[in-house]
């Protein structure tokens, strides 16, 4: 039956196609004459302007004979046929210019033609005038000024290239007018080769869609046998497949379960959940997913499960709590997605019990809790220790001053009266009162260091190392010293502790100093995270031994009486590298100087 159908559809297609062809045989030949008699149009029209120029220079003559013919002869009679020869010239110049409407070199040729012609006629008329009055000799000079005006020549001129002009276009038309006829032939020849070549097509087509028909029937025999043999294979394969399925559902870690989503009710449970919430698999099949809610999260369920019917997707929510057979509330996070349980619409759960990570996160809570409780007692007591340490460094140096005031007065009153070894014990004295009170200064800034009042700004070094070099001016020209400061950068810091970090470091420099005048180079270089500076200088040097100690508060390797001090400045710069975010360290031995490094981290 569908043979037939095909065989015959097919001679129908083609007899359409011939129609078609027909029409477009039809059609083209019509538009084709068209152009042809747009063209023959054109020609007629070219003849026409050729005629009329023709004729105009025809009623320009027969108007000069005439009036030349009365000046000659002196009868009136000739002048009759003269108005109506003027009136007929300016209605064949006007015929011509609306015939060139369609070309603007023509119109302006027609313009000039006009006026010469005007002026031709006024010279005429002017002539004609002279002589009924008598004056045969001013018409005989007319005359003679229109042969030196020469318009009769310059209209015979603008004449010939008005037929010229008109010719050569008449030419052209007269080619496209050929040639169309010519591409009419050819269409149509064109037109019946191709209807005739349609006719052999469709023929052939119906033979070959008949022998194609065949094939394809045969074909569809095989593939149908293939398709039976491939639903074979695939029902197979889909047996395994649910096979498969089921394997993952009931042998998954997490709890799993397929409930009916308009009844609630259980429909298939694994083994981790039966194991993980303790009821058992018949026990589940008699539940709905009501009964594993506390009561008071009922009311929420059902609000969700409308919601899921009428949205249709994938659910997720970590804010559930379930009930276990024996009491215990869990929290789970669970995603359900939308299946077709025979023939009905179900949702499998997948539950991911987080009770122990909500109370991992509660304790979590706490201890953040706890943490930002201790962070603000320490800021109270950082605050108290630095309150008391203003105090304590005020109250202190109060009886220091006095006690040195003192023995200076009595040392001033009683000069005299004192010996030698009285004087040196006074002396002893105001000295331990001055180092006590250096000390406490010291004590105070150290402890002023790590406060974190100083607001971090821009710091030109190079700045910072000229203010350097002015406080050590005179001790340098002292010991014929010599500090070198090379490329610094600007960094990000407290522009008074990285100052009172080089201080104390070049004054280090400077102090211990050998035989040698001290030479101090200061230098920069960038690192991965910010610039590391190095202080070097020609010193006395320290005992690798000790480099760990030297940064320690009060740890002093020289004695008092050797080099002035109380031993906490390396300890300062110590707590304003790290307030920084860098480190210090030292390189050194014993009588080859030192060079003290230490990094400022690049703030952001």
């Amino acid at each position: 039956m569908k043979e037939k159908q095909t065989i015959e559809i097919t001679p129908v297609r083609g007899l359409i196609a011939v129609t078609i062809c027909v029409l477009a045989f039809v059609l083209i030949s019509f538009w084709q004459n068209r152009r042809v008699e747009d063209t023959t149009a054109l020609v007629r029209h070219t003849n026409q302007v050729l005629r009329s120029v023709e004729d105009v220079l025809d009623m320009n003559l027969r108007h000069e004979l005439v009036v030349k013919n009365f000046l000659l002869t002196g009868v009136s009679t000739s002048l009759d046929s003269s108005a109506g020869l003027t009136s007929r010239l300016h209605d064949w110049l006007a015929n011509i210019k609306q015939l060139t409407s369609d070309n603007p070199l023509q119109q302006q040729r027609i313009d000039t033609l006009i006026q010469y012609t005007n002026a031709n006629q006024a010279l005429l008329d002017s002539a004609i005038f002279l002589s009924q009055r008598g004056d045969i000799t001013g018409a005989g000079r007319m005359i003679s000024k229109d042969a030196a005006a020469g318009y009769s020549y310059q209209i015979e001129q603008l004449a010939d290239r008005l037929k010229a002009e008109e010719n050569r276009l008449l030419d052209s038309r007269r080619q496209d007018n050929r040639l169309r006829a010519s591409e009419l032939q050819y269409i149509l020849w064109g037109l019946v080769a191709a209807a005739l070549l349609l006719v052999f097509i469709v023929v052939r087509k119906i033979r070959v869609d008949m022998l194609r028909e065949r094939r394809l029937k045969t074909r569809l025999s095989q593939f149908n046998e293939a398709l039976e043999e491939t639903v074979r294979s695939q029902t197979s394969d889909l047996a395994a497949s649910e096979e498969k399925y089921k394997t993952l559902f009931y042998k998954s870690p997490l709890p799993k379960w397929i409930y009916d989503q308009d009844t609630l009710q259980f429909l298939e449970v694994n083994e981790a959940a039966i194991q993980h919430y303790g009821y058992s698999q018949e026990q589940f099949k008699n539940m709905t997913i009501r009964d594993i809610r506390p009561v008071e999260d009922i009311p929420r369920l059902m609000e969700d499960m409308e919601d899921v019917r009428t949205s249709g997707g994938t659910y997720t929510d970590n804010n559930w709590r379930h009930v276990k057979k024996n009491g215990e509330i869990i929290d789970v996070e669970l995603t359900a997605h939308a299946i077709e349980y025979g023939q009905r619409k179900a949702r499998m759960v997948i539950i991911n019990d987080i009770t122990e990570r909500r109370r991992a996160d509660v304790l979590l809570r706490q201890l953040n809790a706890d943490l930002q409780k201790h962070a603000s007692e320490l800021a109270s007591s950082n605050a108290e220790l630095e309150r008391f340490a203003y105090i304590a460094s005020h109250d202190l140096q109060e009886p220091l001053r006095m006690v040195s005031s003192f023995l200076q007065l009595l040392q001033k009153k009683y000069d005299a009266h004192l010996d030698e070894k009285a004087n040196q014990y006074i002396r002893y004295a105001v000295d331990g009162s001055e180092r006590m009170k250096a000390l406490i200064l010291d004590l105070l800034e150290y402890s002023r260091v790590g406060t974190g009042k100083g607001v971090f700004e821009t710091v030109n070094m190079c700045e910072v190392m000229t203010g350097v070099s002015d406080i050590f001016h005179d001790k340098i020209i002292a010991s014929r010293g010599q500090i070198d400061i090379g490329a610094m950068p600007v960094v990000k810091g407290d522009k008074v502790q990285l100052t009172q970090l080089i201080q104390n470091l070049i004054s280090n420099a400077l102090k211990y100093h050998g035989e040698e005048p001290p030479h101090v180079q200061v230098m920069a270089k960038e690192v991965s995270k910010g610039w590391q500076f190095s202080v070097r200088d020609n010193g006395i040097g320290i005992d690798p031994q000790f480099f760990d100690k030297i940064f320690i508060i009060f740890q002093r390797l020289h004695n008092k009486s050797d080099y002035s001090g109380t031993g906490i400045g390396l300890a300062i710069c110590k707590k304003i590298v790290e307030r920084h975010g860098g480190r210090i360290w030292v390189e050194s031995s014993p009588g080859a100087g030192s060079i003290f490094h230490f990094t400022i981290l690049a703030q952001t």
